[in-house]
């Protein structure tokens, strides 16, 4: 079964142009209007940076799969005192975003789907060490 396939069969006559595809300003084309946005799935904490990279990109990966057009990941700390826990992810160096790419790449293989990460600051609610 297409999920493209049965949503456009299914969906009523007053969002005619939700699974067509659509040029955002600056020239990137999305397959189609729909847009999964950013939630907390766990998957951007743990033990080190590499610890669950796989999980979110097959997490990711699934969506796409599903027909999603674009996906916006889990909020991301722009640097280690925007954290909101101690092994939060961070996108604060090249290394960190060689190690994301992981995600991207496994969504990409899919096809048809963009990602796009979310920064996160936790401001007064970041991880403070005691």
């Amino acid at each position: 079964l297409n999920p493209q396939s049965w949503v456009a069969s299914t969906m009523p006559s007053a969002y005619p142009r939700l699974l067509q595809p659509i040029t955002l300003r600056g020239g990137a084309v999305l397959r189609n209007r729909a847009l999964m946005g950013s939630m907390h799935t766990g998957l951007e904490e743990g033990e080190g940076w590499g610890h669950s990279l796989e999980k979110m990109g097959a997490f990711f990966a699934e969506r796409a799969r599903g027909g999603v057009g674009l996906m916006v990941t889990g909020g991301i700390a722009p640097n280690a005192a925007g954290r909101v826990a101690p092994f939060a992810a961070t996108m604060a160096s090249s290394s960190d975003a060689r190690r994301h790419r992981t995600v991207t790449e496994m969504v990409h293989e899919v096809g048809g789907a963009k990602i796009a990460m979310q920064l996160l600051h936790a401001g007064r609610y970041a991880y403070q060490p005691s």
